[in-house]
Formats: C-alpha cells, structure tokens, sequence
C-alpha cells in the first residue's frame, strides 16, 4: 500500500492549512513586504525567510494573530537582510498596486519622491509608516506585529516623521 502524504490539516485538525492562509493572504503580504523594503527582490527575500520561519510553528501561531505574527517575520527578515547586506534599499515598481484611475504620472511623482524620502529611514521606521500610513493599522496592532510597546509604535512613527519632513524640498 502506498504512502500518500499527510496535509497540514490531517495533522492538526481544526487549524487552517498553512498554504491555503497564505494563499488566501498573499496580495496584502506581499503589498506589505514591498511597501517594507522598497524593493521588489528584497521583499521576495523578505516572505520567503518569513514564510519558511513560520511555516514549523504554524499550530502555536495559528492560536494567536498569524497575520501580525507574519507580519513581524517579514520586518525581521527585512532588517536582518539589511544588516547582513549593510546597503541602501531601492524601489521600483510600486505603481503596480496603484489604484485603478490613477494618474500615472502623478503616481510616479508621488511613489518616487515618498520611496526615495523614505530610503533614508531605518528599518524598523520605515516599516512602522508603512504600517500606520499605507496600510491604516492602530498604533495597537503596529505594536502587535512589530513587537513593542504601543508608545514605542508611535515613538518610530514620530521619529520617522521628523526625519521625512526634514527632507522634504522647500515649497513656496
């Protein structure tokens, strides 16, 4: 008698296949992971190293917030390649969520002043106000995915602020 392969679900019943919440995740970790690192191979790295982290404890992180949980693994993956690499992060197709009506010309405006504004952040900056600014979370749930307290949140995105403002060209 053959063998057939077990599904995650076989194993654990009553916690959702791991593929299929990834699956049915993928565009808004992706969209994050992005928005993260500001560059598309970068945030491919990025959910590969989180989702393979992940992957073995995935019954313990189903019970509590699996989407903040990947979330963080995203950010962590992120730094640690940054650290590992030590080099200045790049954008480039960003406009490929872009809402459907959108000036295409003022979305590159837009996407390529804010990426490269955003260049200069650290990690952990930039993946707070891509949080709260792109993807709406509360300071609460920031707090929860990037594992810190509910003021440090705010604290990054405070810091993160200044330092964006600081760059900006002057208008008249």
């Amino acid at each position: 008698m053959p063998l057939t392969p077990l599904s995650d679900e076989a194993l654990t019943p009553g916690i959702p296949d791991f593929a299929s919440f990834v699956r049915a995740r993928w565009n808004a970790l992706s969209r994050f992971a992005y928005a993260t690192t500001g560059d598309a191979e970068d945030a491919a790295d990025a959910m590969q190293d989180a989702l393979a982290a992940v992957y073995p404890h995935w019954p313990q992180i189903w019970a509590g917030n699996p989407d903040a949980y990947l979330r963080r693994a995203i950010v962590n993956a992120h730094i640690t390649n940054y650290r590992r690499t030590n080099r200045t992060l790049a954008r480039d197709d960003l406009d490929q969520w872009a809402p459907p009506g959108t000036d295409p010309i003022t979305l590159l405006a837009d996407a390529d002043l804010a990426g490269r504004l955003c260049d200069g952040l650290p990690p952990r900056q930039r993946a707070a106000v891509v949080l709260r600014y792109l993807e709406d979370h509360t300071y609460a749930e920031m707090a929860d995915i990037l594992d810190t307290t509910e003021a440090n949140a705010r604290s990054l995105v405070r810091h993160a602020l200044v330092a964006l403002r600081a760059q900006l060209p002057e208008r008249n």
